[in-house]
């Protein structure tokens, strides 16, 4: 006898930027924390990218109005963007602050939630970094 269950579908959270379901729920307060231990082999990177990680992180809290994804590592519902967004924003901004481009290699090598391999991960085999 086949029984009937509640199937209530979960919610899905959108990235507040691409719009796409969060579906690898890692929160950008996380990641930012990540990278800040990365980058402590970089003094004048830490010094210069994480105060801009932490306004970016500022803002996207100030836009958690109602639901968010609960992050897999600190349980926190604060995953409003998805880590591939995040991961781009950070790229961006290490190439605004034109490092070099083995720590852009390195980023990616660590960091990369690029797996279509279509973004910003595009530009290693494009040879740009």
């Amino acid at each position: 006898m086949l029984k009937h269950f509640n199937t209530q579908p979960e919610p899905q959270i959108l990235c507040d930027v691409c719009s796409e379901a969060v579906s690898n729920p890692i929160c950008p307060s996380c990641l930012t924390n990540e990278i800040e231990a990365w980058a402590t082999l970089y003094p004048d990177l830490i010094k210069n990218l994480i105060p801009r990680l932490r306004q970016y992180l500022n803002q996207a809290d100030d836009r958690i109005v109602f639901e968010a994804t609960l992050c897999l590592k600190c349980n926190e519902t604060r995953g409003i963007v998805c880590p591939y967004c995040f991961t781009e924003f950070v790229f961006n901004e290490l190439k605004r602050m034109k490092v070099n481009k083995i720590i852009l290699k390195e980023f990616l090598e660590f960091f990369n939630f690029d797996f279509d391999h279509n973004g910003y991960s595009n530009e290693e085999k494009l040879g740009v970094i």
